[in-house]
C-alpha cells in the first residue's frame, strides 16, 4: 500500500496567476483536478471566513486563492459555489463577503455566493451524537476546503479538520461550543464534523498565516507555500510538523489519526515538493487541558492557582461588545454601575461562567482580548515540552 500523499509548491505573493499555478502543479502532482471532478459536478468552495476583515489583516482565506480554485474548478467542467458560515452573533453574511473581497471576485466570474444561514441543513449522527450540516455541503459532488494556515488558542492548531467546523449553520456552532466546554471535548466534536463532511480535497492557504494568538489576535507570518492533500488530517500533520510541533500534540489531529479518519505518522507520508524553511514558529499559550486527567475536587483547588484565562485590553476595546453577544454561556456581562439603558460599555468577565472557549477572542475586531496566565501557569509552562 502505497503512502499517502500532500503535494505542496511555494508561493510568496498573492498574485492570482501565482497563486493558481502552485494549485496547479499541487493538483498535477496528485493527478489533475480532473480525477476529482467530472463535468457537470457541483462543487463547494469553504473558504475560512472567521470575521468581515480585509484580506491584509490575514484572518480569512485570500479571495486571491478563491478566485485560482475558481478558475481552475470552472476547467475541469465544474459548476463552483462559495460559501461558509462565519463564527459569533453577526449574521450579516453578505458584510463578510463584501469586506473579505469574496463579493467582488464571485460576482465578476458570476459564481453563486451561499448562506448557510438560510439554505437549510441535514441532520447526520456520528459517535452518538447529532449534528447539523449545512444542506448545500452535502449536495455538493465535492467540497474544496480552502483553510488559511493558523494557530488557535483553543485547538492549538486551525487548518484542514477545523476549518470543516464552518458548515456547521449559525447559532449551532455556539450550542456545540456550549456542550463541549473543555479543549478535548471540542476537538473531539470538530473531527466528528470532519468526518461527515467527506469526500473533501483540501487546498490550502499557506502564503501568509499567523502565528501567536490565533485564530484572530495573533501576527502575521509569511509562509511562502500552497498545499493540496485528500486526506485532511495528512495534511495538517506535515504543516504542523513544518512549523515545529509534533503532529500528535494537536488535539484534532490526534483524534482523528486514533479514529482511523487519516495518517499523522510524517514518516508515511510522501510530500511531494519542497517545503520552504520555516524557523522560529510562534504557538499560542497552551490552555490547562492538564486538569482534565485530575480528579474533579483537586482539580478545583489547583485552578484557584494554576490558570489561563480572557481578558480585556481596555485601552484598545471600543466598546463594541461583540465578545459579549458572541459568548456561548454569557459570562460577559455588563458591569453592575452600568446604567441598564447605557448601550455603550465594556462587558466584565464572570469567570465562573466561562468555559475559556475563546469565542471572545475569535471574534473581537480590535484584537483587544488576549490570554492572561498565572504566575503557576507561567512557570509550569516553562519546564513542559511542546
Amino acid at each position: 500500500m502505497g503512502k499517502t500523499q500532500v503535494a505542496v509548491a511555494e508561493c510568496h505573493s498573492y498574485s492570482v496567476p501565482e497563486v493558481q499555478e502552485a494549485i496547479k502543479t499541487c493538483l498535477d502532482s496528485l493527478g489533475g483536478l480532473k480525477r476529482f471532478i467530472k463535468p457537470g459536478d457541483r462543487v463547494l468552495l469553504k473558504p475560512n471566513l472567521l470575521q468581515a476583515q480585509p484580506p491584509e489583516e490575514y484572518i480569512t482565506t485570500h479571495p486571491a486563492l478563491v478566485e485560482a480554485v475558481i478558475n481552475l474548478v470552472k476547467d475541469a467542467g465544474g459548476i463552483p459555489q462559495v460559501g461558509d458560515s462565519p463564527g459569533g452573533f453577526d449574521r450579516n453574511i453578505e458584510k463578510y463577503w463584501r469586506v473579505t473581497g469574496l463579493m467582488e471576485v464571485c460576482q465578476r466570474l458570476d459564481v453563486e455566493l451561499v448562506n448557510f444561514e438560510t439554505s437549510g441543513s441535514y441532520s447526520k449522527q456520528r459517535n452518538g451524537q447529532k449534528y447539523h450540516i449545512a444542506r448545500p455541503v452535502l449536495d455538493a459532488d465535492l467540497v474544496i476546503n480552502l483553510p488559511k494556515i493558523k494557530t488557535h488558542g483553543l485547538t492549538t492548531f486551525t487548518g484542514a479538520i477545523k476549518n470543516l467546523y464552518g458548515t456547521i449553520p449559525g447559532f449551532t456552532k455556539v450550542e456545540y461550543h456550549k456542550q463541549a466546554p473543555q479543549p478535548l471535548q471540542f476537538a473531539e466534536k470538530v473531527v466528528d464534523i470532519y468526518a461527515l463532511n467527506q469526500p473533501c480535497l483540501h487546498i490550502v492557504d499557506g502564503v501568509v498565516g499567523m502565528e501567536g494568538a490565533g485564530p484572530s489576535a495573533g501576527k502575521p507570518r509569511k509562509l511562502g507555500m500552497i498545499l493540496v492533500a485528500v486526506d485532511g488530517v495528512a495534511l495538517d500533520s506535515v504543516i504542523t510538523r513544518a512549523l515545529g510541533r509534533d503532529p500528535l500534540k494537536i488535539p484534532t489531529t490526534r483524534i482523528a489519526y486514533q479514529q482511523g479518519l487519516g495518517e499523522a505518522d510524517t514518516d508515511r507520508i510522501e510530500v511531494r515538493g519542497n517545503i520552504p524553511p520555516i524557523d522560529n514558529f510562534k504557538w499560542p499559550p497552551k490552555l490547562s487541558s492538564t486538569l482534565e486527567v485530575i480528579p474533579a475536587p483537586i482539580a478545583r483547588g489547583i485552578m484557584k492557582l494554576w490558570w489561563t484565562r480572557p481578558v480585556i485590553d481596555t485601552e484598545k476595546c471600543n466598546q463594541c461588545r461583540k465578545c459579549q453577544k458572541s459568548c456561548p454561556t454569557q459570562a460577559l456581562k455588563r458591569p453592575e454601575k452600568v446604567e441598564k439603558d447605557c448601550k455603550a460599555y465594556q462587558p466584565e468577565f464572570y469567570y465562573d461562567d466561562c468555559i475559556n472557549c475563546l469565542c471572545c477572542m475569535e471574534m473581537c475586531p480590535q484584537k483587544a482580548i488576549y490570554h492572561k496566565q498565572s504566575l503557576l501557569h507561567r512557570l509550569t509552562s516553562l519546564f513542559s515540552k511542546s
